[in-house]
Order: structure tokens, then C-alpha cells, then sequence
């Protein structure tokens, strides 16, 4: 039996509830403790990141923090309303939940890609990097491969394979 959902219980789960629980975790992180949250976003050079935080970058942690939750909500409120509201048109559902997260697949390739280029050769430099460096890589990889699977249509619906087989006026 062909699945009747674009956002059967695997992708829920990871849309609906991982992805927003990193985001919100993340931007509580960043209230409580902007200064943790800026020093482990690369690696310092000997003698480790200034003693005090500069202003501008105390709010540019915050705002981005903010943007990130603000992403994490989203996705819980787009995602319930989909799944409580359209579950009856599984194609609608299909073409807004898409329109959701094809956003997000290039933001996870633009996330990495921007962070290990601004890294320069601290990149190569694993065992250096603090640990918001790693839960920014690792945590975009594990919702890109799925949002990935999700766009190739492995275990939910799509239309164009599972709808109607007539033609519809």
C-alpha cells in the first residue's frame, strides 16, 4: 500500500520535533550564556577568545539565535497545521511541506558550506573544535540527509508516483 502522508512519523519526528528542539535549545543556550555560545564557534588561536565580549557581537549571537529559534517554530507550526489540516489532500500536503523545506536543504548545504569556508584552515583542525562547532556540523547533516530522502520521495507520499492514475481536468 502506497503511503498517504508527506509527512509520515519518521519525518515528523525529525521535522517536527528534532529539528525544532535543536533550534530552541540553541537559542536558550545563546540567552543564557552568549559569551559560551560566540567563543566555541571556531577554534582560537593560543592564549583562547578575549576575556569580554564586544557589544555588536553580543547582539549579532543573540539576533542570530533568535532567527534560529524562529526557524524551529516555524517548522512545528507549519507541520502540525499540514498534518491536522490536509491530511485528507496528501498532494497539497506534498507541495507545502515542500515549499518548506526545499528552503531549508539549501540553507543545511549553505550552513556547512559557509561555516567550514569561514573556519579557513581550522577546518582541517577537528580536534580543536569547540562544541557548538560540532553540533553545527553534525546537527546540519543529520536534518540535510533526511530533508535529502525527503525530496527523493523515500517513505512518504508523492504525488506524481502514488496519486490518482487519472488524468484530472
Amino acid at each position: 500500500m502506497p503511503p498517504t502522508s508527506a509527512i509520515p512519523g519518521f519525518y515528523w519526528l525529525v521535522f517536527g520535533w528534532y529539528e525544532p528542539l535543536l533550534t530552541i535549545c540553541g537559542f536558550f543556550g545563546a540567552v543564557i550564556d552568549p559569551k559560551q555560545a560566540h567563543d566555541q564557534q571556531a577554534p582560537w588561536p593560543p592564549g583562547g577568545p578575549p576575556d569580554v565580549m564586544p557589544l555588536a557581537t553580543r547582539v549579532t549571537i543573540l539576533q542570530l539565535a533568535h532567527v534560529t529559534g524562529l526557524l524551529g517554530l516555524i517548522n512545528i507550526f507549519v507541520l502540525f497545521s499540514c498534518r491536522k489540516y490536509l491530511s485528507a489532500h496528501p498532494a497539497l500536503q506534498e507541495k507545502v511541506v515542500g515549499a518548506l523545506l526545499f528552503p531549508l536543504l539549501v540553507g543545511d548545504f549553505l550552513h556547512i558550506a559557509i561555516t567550514l569556508w569561514a573556519l579557513g584552515d581550522s577546518r582541517w583542525h577537528i580536534t580543536q573544535w569547540g562544541g557548538i562547532l560540532w553540533v553545527t556540523i553534525l546537527s546540519g547533516f543529520s536534518l540535510m540527509i533526511p530533508r535529502i530522502m525527503w525530496h527523493m520521495g523515500i517513505g512518504r507520499y508523492v504525488d506524481t508516483r502514488d496519486g490518482r492514475t487519472t488524468k484530472r481536468a
